[in-house]
């Protein structure tokens, strides 16, 4: 009941996040801290111990914040010379009008890399409270995901009746693209769920009707998600969809040689034809454009925002600042204002810059390396299929990030923080050693798995 609670706290304020447009408004945002802020605060007087994060993660995961925090921090204007010649510039600048300053900070614009700041510290405490209360016991893991993906297909119900209404389908969402990518995250567990059931249960006299309906269920749930991701019409949220898919059966064949090479194939085959026969006129037609269409004018922001990692190279303008060092940049549609460069790495790197970026992906490097030997050697049943569906949706979301924003959209990148930390949770190694220690053996021995087994 305890685990039960803190999974509720923490689904109410992301549900209401994606409900309240998927939390871009700023008070929206404002008020999303402070409940992320109260359900910390009393995760944290409740429990005096906390579960060790392992890897990398576990050490810096709250390093990000704190970096987007020291870009606010005002530098000797001597030192940002050194540091960050192209904000030095920007700092003399306000020295001609007579409103310059000793010192000036990394952020171009401080006002609005304060927000950021906060969000990427709201985002750590999902990611921490997501792992512990998945690494609390094996029927919590499963449990943490079942809200999202219970609001994901309530979500794709509110699309489909969208679209029967002949209404642009975006659900509570203010773009399509954003509302295909909280689909695409969470679609891999309504299809792996059901798996994880089928494959722990004794079905060889009897077939339970709980697991029936739980299959039933999650492949409905599923079912929903594919039909409210076409009936988007977003085309990477389709393809980011299927690719998901594909990603979650190549995990889980990962190994058996031959047998997996056909075992994918015929996935990938019966993928493409997902792709070729379900999706709408509509749909089909927004695919059938020339190249400049079909990319809707992301070549050309991306070339020309390039050269803004150069001129921000090590430490970035600031979390928040591309959209005014894009404006001394920017040539082509000069009465249209870009606020986002529509691909996550590109921005990230140009407001965190080299150091910042660096910190990000070794996070998530660490994060899909335990994560992928979970899924692939896991011995459970239900870890295992469980990191099979964290697999599909990360990278689901990461080909999805190439070409959008996904990730500066408060909800979505919520839902990407909780599923990291349950991921974490799943790592066979941490496991090992948590059974070890529960029968009194510590840590003196190996049980890493290796491929041969346990």
């Amino acid at each position: 009941m305890k685990r039960a609670g803190w999974i509720a706290a923490l689904s109410a304020v992301w549900v209401w996040a994606v409900f309240r447009w998927g939390g871009v408004v700023v008070l929206d945002r404002e008020i999303l801290l402070l409940g992320l802020g109260v359900v910390g605060l009393g995760w944290r007087l409740a429990n005096r111990h906390a579960a060790a994060i392992p890897g990398v993660a576990g050490r810096c995961w709250w390093v990000l914040p704190g970096y987007a925090a020291l870009q606010l921090v005002p530098v000797p204007r001597g030192l940002l010379r050194v540091v960050s010649p192209a904000r030095e510039e920007l700092a003399k600048g306000l020295d001609a009008v007579g409103v310059g300053s000793w010192a000036a900070p990394l952020s171009v614009v401080p006002g609005i890399g304060g927000n950021q700041a906060l969000l990427f510290a709201g985002y750590a405490v999902v990611f921490f409270l997501a792992y512990q209360i998945a690494a609390e016991s094996k029927k919590g893991r499963w449990a943490a995901m079942l809200p999202p993906v219970a609001a994901a297909g309530l979500e794709a119900v509110l699309g489909m009746l969208q679209a029967v209404g002949g209404r642009e389908v975006s659900g509570t969402y203010m773009n399509r693209d954003h509302y295909a990518g909280l689909l695409e995250m969470a679609l891999p567990f309504a299809v792996a769920y059901p798996l994880a059931r089928w494959q722990a249960a004794d079905t060889r006299r009897v077939f339970p009707m709980r697991l029936a309906a739980a299959m039933c269920a999650g492949w409905g749930a599923a079912a929903a998600m594919v039909a409210g991701s076409l009936a988007s019409l977003s085309r990477m949220g389709v393809l980011a969809a299927l690719f998901g898919v594909l990603a979650m059966g190549m995990v889980a064949w990962w190994g058996n040689g031959w047998r997996s090479a056909g075992a994918v194939a015929v996935l990938a085959a019966g993928l493409a034809g997902c792709f070729v026969f379900l999706p709408s006129d509509a749909l089909i037609a927004r695919f059938a454009t020339s190249e400049d269409d079909l990319t809707e004018g992301r070549t050309t922001l991306w070339r020309e925002s390039l050269p803004l990692v150069k001129t921000y190279p090590v430490f970035g303008c600031g979390l928040g600042g591309y959209e005014e060092v894009f404006l001394g940049r920017k040539v082509s549609l000069p009465m249209v204002r870009d606020d986002y460069a529509h691909n996550d790495y590109l921005q990230f790197l140009i407001e965190l810059g080299v150091a910042g970026f660096a910190i990000g992906a070794a996070v998530m490097g660490s994060i899909v390396r335990r994560t992928w030997r979970s899924a692939a050697r896991g011995r459970d049943p239900g870890d295992r299929w469980l990191a099979i569906g964290c697999i599909g949706a990360l990278a689901a979301i990461g080909l999805h990030s190439f070409v959008d924003f996904n990730l500066y959209i408060p909800a979505n990148a919520m839902l990407l923080a909780w599923i990291c930390g349950v991921a974490l949770a799943t790592d066979t190694e941490v496991e090992g050693v948590r059974d070890l220690r529960s029968v009194g053996l510590g840590m003196t021995i190996d049980v890493r798995p290796q491929r041969s087994g346990w």
